[in-house]
């Protein structure tokens, strides 16, 4: 009786493992998207808007 319920904890802590896992690997993806997305923003070479220069007060 007693490995039975051992073996019963041991897979339940498996199963809580597994659930853990698959949230932290999900969370994982979402972050490097993320960072994806960050570092084609930063690999487009963007030109600064041209601003008329500044006038001289009257």
């Amino acid at each position: 009786m007693v490995s039975k319920t051992h073996g019963l904890r041991w897979l339940e802590g498996l199963k809580k493992s597994q659930r853990l896992t698959a949230r932290e690997e999900r969370r994982k993806e979402e972050i490097m998207d993320i960072f994806r997305e960050l570092y084609e923003i930063s690999a487009r070479r963007l030109e600064p808007p041209v601003f008329p220069p500044p006038q001289a007060p009257y």
